[in-house]
């Protein structure tokens, strides 16, 4: 009798410490979508007031909002321009999605195969090195143009623009990542009789997939203003070609209307890839707090 009621007393305990834990963090998730809409608030009073004062020369929220629900799908202005074929912003957001997935995937395998086998193969390092540091040194207008003439006005000038500076990016952060992992792990296999492949394989693999995840996802916010930059100077369709053309034409309201989607669509995917991280390194604490 005693056994059975100091288990029921054991399981009763982790009942209240789980539902504990759960309450913690509907509060803390309520906290942080509260905090989250008083910030959205904030900056459309701000905004607001400053279209009141500008006139002109910045609309406001209503008026991009109005734009937003006018051209999102089908644009007949667009069209007018030849610049819609009836798709309206959406066919211009799809193309920018597609360079940066794009981009963001090569350059981010590229960068995160030289970075780990940077670690094992020193010579890898030695030749890699002096680029990234010149490279991550020289602005992104400096690149660009180069880009334009090798690849001409097409996709894969952006593409090739964001697989470029994600590649450098994601080396950094892909060896800074085997640099920080504990060197006890390393030379515990080591001494258990492990060679230098199965160490790669089962120590840095694992070990640096948190922190890389983490660089993935600062590559890929930076991707977004990328491709855009790329879009300005050259090309025939994306949000950046828009904003562009909206310059030209003295519309702001459309301008700020491709800034404000291309920021919730780059959000949206932000969310997807949290998601799937999250998931991926489950088994961390960065994992369960990758989302904060």
């Amino acid at each position: 009798m005693g056994p059975m009621t100091a288990d029921t007393d054991v399981q009763q305990q982790i009942s209240v410490t789980r539902k504990a834990v759960e309450a913690e963090g509907r509060r803390k998730y309520l906290q942080r979508t509260g905090l989250s809409v008083i910030g959205v608030l904030i900056a459309l009073l701000v905004w607001w007031g400053l279209a009141e004062q500008q006139g002109f020369a910045l609309p406001s929220p209503i008026d991009a909002g109005r734009d937003i629900a006018e051209n999102l799908f089908q644009s007949t202005y667009l069209e007018q321009k030849g610049l819609s074929d009836g798709g309206g912003y959406t066919v211009h957001l799809l193309a920018t999605v597609w360079r940066v997935m794009a981009g963001v995937a090569l350059g981010g395998l590229l960068g995160v195969s030289l970075g780990l086998l940077s670690l094992p193969v020193k010579a890898i390092q030695e030749v890699v090195n002096p680029l990234a540091a010149f490279f991550g040194a020289a602005p992104i207008f400096v690149a660009a143009p180069f880009f334009l003439i090798w690849f001409g006005i097409t996709p894969w000038a952006q593409v090739g623009m964001v697989g470029f500076y994600t590649a450098l990016l994601m080396y950094i952060f892909s060896r800074r990542a085997g640099e920080n992992l504990a060197a006890g792990y390393v030379e515990s296999a080591l001494t258990l009789g492990g060679t230098p492949r199965s160490v790669f394989r089962y120590i840095y693999l694992p070990g640096t997939v948190p922190e890389i995840a983490g660089g993935f996802r600062i590559s890929l916010a930076g991707a977004w203003g990328l491709a855009a930059i790329s879009e300005l100077l050259g090309a025939q369709e994306g949000a950046g070609f828009l904003i562009k053309f909206y310059a030209t034409a003295f519309r702001v309201d459309g301008m700020i209307s491709m800034v404000l989607l291309l920021g919730l669509v780059a959000i949206l995917v932000d969310r997807i890839v949290v998601f799937g991280l999250t998931y991926l390194i489950r088994w961390t604490e960065s994992g369960r707090s990758l989302d904060l």
